[in-house]
């Protein structure tokens, strides 16, 4: 039984990841067609348990063999999707050809019903239901639970992703846009992007990782210009690997208490140059992961580090990727130094800002913190 539900979570998970690439580029991507390849695996391993695979909808909870389905991520993402097209049942038969599962990952990929025509396939089979809408704090609830999940979900593969750099192997650039699919999906389960930020506010390091606070925080930022699409992914893979450089330094460094030498200075300098080179030899990164990777300290006016020698621009995300950086290591709490409250953060920030920060970038960053703690004590009302 528990065999038949592992499989069941990641065909789901693969089947949510597909539709979420299928709306950001389009259905005949790549991406797309391999995640299809690999969920239509776990579909067959299913089908030979089960015969048919049968999935309902009752108040908000996904069933399956007649026993409720444990709640994740993809479980969340699935149930949202299915809602959207209002579908409380779907069965898989034997003998489903791929091309069936590509066409219900095209249905899963739109946003609203009307968006799509809605039919059945030989061997996938669906009953539509009546949509109950969830109050607004309800949907509030769903959103912060959502980016808790995958932070607790997505720990273990950001931790076989530093091991694999520190071993000097070559990482899965497709596990990692995965996961950036993954925030944007629950980012656009609410309309107020910036609600879902909230848990960046209560959560600690341990659970919330740096570069996965980045990431968000980048999202945001992206979405705040009306960034989307292949662009937005792509930033969100540069700010999971911004800081890839610093598993070439030593432990030691990184995790010193006191202030550090000159020399241990001049190693931690190292770190952008040696991330995009270790990026620039990965196949797969997105050329924008590299170049954010170099840039991300150099500073607006160009007093930081690395020192090209030449003048040089600072790439955008580079920009957004360091004011995230800046917020981040003020409100972390560390082993070597204590968190800063949001009212210092935003003074210092505020001096940065067309010094070592974009100025613009900055005072936007700033504005959407704002309309995150309206938000967050508007919800508490």
């Amino acid at each position: 039984m528990t065999d038949s539900h592992d499989n069941l979570h990641n065909f789901i998970r693969l089947l949510t990841t597909a539709a979420a690439n299928a709306a950001m580029y389009q259905l005949d991507h790549p991406q797309v067609a391999r995640l299809c390849r690999q969920a239509f695996g776990e579909l067959q391993t299913l089908l030979k348990q089960h015969n048919p695979v049968t999935l309902k909808i009752i108040e908000n909870q996904l069933i399956f063999d007649n026993r409720p389905v444990s709640d994740n991520i993809s479980v969340h993402r699935f149930i949202a999707a299915l809602g959207k097209q209002q579908i409380g049942f779907l069965q898989f038969e034997p003998g489903i050809y791929n091309e069936e599962l590509l066409g219900l990952i095209n249905t899963l990929s739109k946003r609203q019903s009307t968006d799509v025509d809605l039919s059945e396939s030989e061997h996938i089979h669906f009953s539509k239901i009546e949509v109950r809408y969830r109050s607004q704090s309800s949907r509030q609830q769903t959103t912060q639970l959502l980016l808790s999940d995958i932070a607790n979900k997505e720990a273990d593969r950001q931790m076989h992703l530093y091991q694999s750099v520190q071993q000097h192997q070559q990482v899965d650039i497709s596990e990692i846009s995965e996961l950036v699919s993954g925030f944007i999906n629950a980012f656009s389960q609410h309309s107020d992007a910036f609600l879902a930020l909230a848990p960046l506010r209560s959560m600690d390091e341990y659970t919330y990782t740096h570069s996965t606070n980045i990431c968000l925080l980048n999202l945001a930022q992206a979405q705040q210009l009306g960034i989307k699409g292949q662009q937005l992914n792509e930033i969100g893979i540069a700010a999971m690997l911004h800081d890839v450089g610093k598993m070439f330094i030593s432990p030691g460094i990184l995790s010193k208490k006191g202030k550090l030498t000159d020399e241990e200075w001049q190693q931690m300098q190292q770190h952008p140059r040696l991330g995009a080179e270790y990026l620039l030899s990965t196949p797969g990164v997105p050329r924008l992961a590299v170049v954010t990777a170099y840039e991300h300290h150099m500073g607006f006016d160009g007093k930081g580090y690395p020192q090209p020698g030449r003048p040089w621009k600072m790439n955008l995300c580079s920009h957004m990727t360091a004011i995230s950086d800046t917020y981040d290591a003020m409100r972390t709490k560390r082993s070597y130094e204590d968190s800063l409250q949001q009212n210092e953060i935003i003074n210092i920030m505020l001096n940065l800002a067309g010094t070592r920060l974009h100025p613009q970038l900055t005072y936007s960053f700033l504005q959407m913190l704002s309309t995150l703690d309206k938000g967050k004590v508007a919800s508490q009302q």
